[in-house]
């Protein structure tokens, strides 16, 4: 094994997918990656984020990126680290799938790109489902309604469906729980809508959700894009701490057939983002 399928193995092992099925969500069990519109094996997505406190942006500190890390929050305006977030679909080998019926996904944390984490989307003709990051700080979105979809998208469909979360996803910020918490979802398309983004003037649906459980209700606010998935993600947590996510770059058709093919990405990316910095 080379150096790059170690270093990527090694923090791939630390963030495993367990499964998790929402009842009313429909899951393949033939073609799980092969008939993906949007989640496509080779496509990159990467986001940009804030966090709100009490009014205030806030950014995440060299702290907050691993699991189990304790985060540091700093003001935006002091954020040295310039951390985003890239959603990239890799192509697994069956054998090595974690997620048994959901199409691999990995987080990457820009600029270092010292943490990746695993887990799963499900995209099909009924619906697509994407499980946000959840490493460090962003612990807090398990709190929340996933982001998902379901077909045909008619402006007021609605739908249920609940989950349960063990207590090591808990924290003072966004809520603490002994064992189990049971959360309660409701999703409903609300509208259609044009947003700028960073990949420019798209038409999406707005789809509002919220999870009610023993520590308040959480939201989120999704804007679901035909061709590029979910481009932006509005949560706010039953403390009132708000996280947003939004669409900031977009590549298709890369390799990213093994970990090797994935380290060598990771290395272009690395110098594609010192030179915007340094130049």
């Amino acid at each position: 094994m080379t150096r790059y399928s170690l270093l990527l193995l090694f923090f791939f092992i630390g963030e495993l997918c367990y499964s998790q099925q929402y009842n009313t969500l429909e899951i393949e069990k033939v073609n799980t990656d092969l008939n993906n519109n949007i989640y496509k094996i080779g496509n990159a997505f990467t986001f940009d984020y804030e966090i709100i406190i009490d009014g205030n942006k806030y950014r995440l500190n060299q702290n907050g990126r691993f699991p189990g890390d304790k985060f540091t929050l700093v003001k935006e305006e002091n954020d040295t680290l310039g951390l985003k977030i890239q959603l990239i679909v890799p192509k697994v080998d069956k054998s090595q799938r974690t997620n048994k019926k959901q199409t691999e996904i990995y987080y990457l944390f820009e600029p270092d790109f010292s943490s990746l984490s695993g887990t799963g989307v499900v995209e099909n003709e009924n619906n697509i489902w994407l499980h946000p990051p959840r490493s460090g700080f962003f612990s807090a979105l398990e709190t929340c309604p996933f982001p998902y979809v379901k077909y045909p998208i008619e402006i007021g469909k609605n739908w249920q469906d609940k989950m349960k979360i063990g207590d090591h996803w808990c924290d003072e910020k966004w809520g603490v729980w002994k064992k189990k918490l049971l959360l309660l979802y409701d999703y409903k398309i609300k509208e259609k809508t044009n947003i700028n983004t960073k990949v420019g003037a798209l038409e999406c649906y707005v789809i509002e959700s919220n999870a009610k459980s023993e520590i308040g209700e959480s939201k989120l606010k999704s804007y679901f894009s035909e061709k590029y998935g979910f481009i932006r993600l509005e949560y706010e947590m039953a403390t009132g701490l708000r996280v947003n996510l939004w669409i900031d770059h977009f590549s298709e058709n890369n390799n990213f057939n093994d970990f090797e093919n994935i380290g060598k990405y990771i290395t272009e990316q690395k110098k594609t983002i010192a030179n915007i910095l340094y130049k």
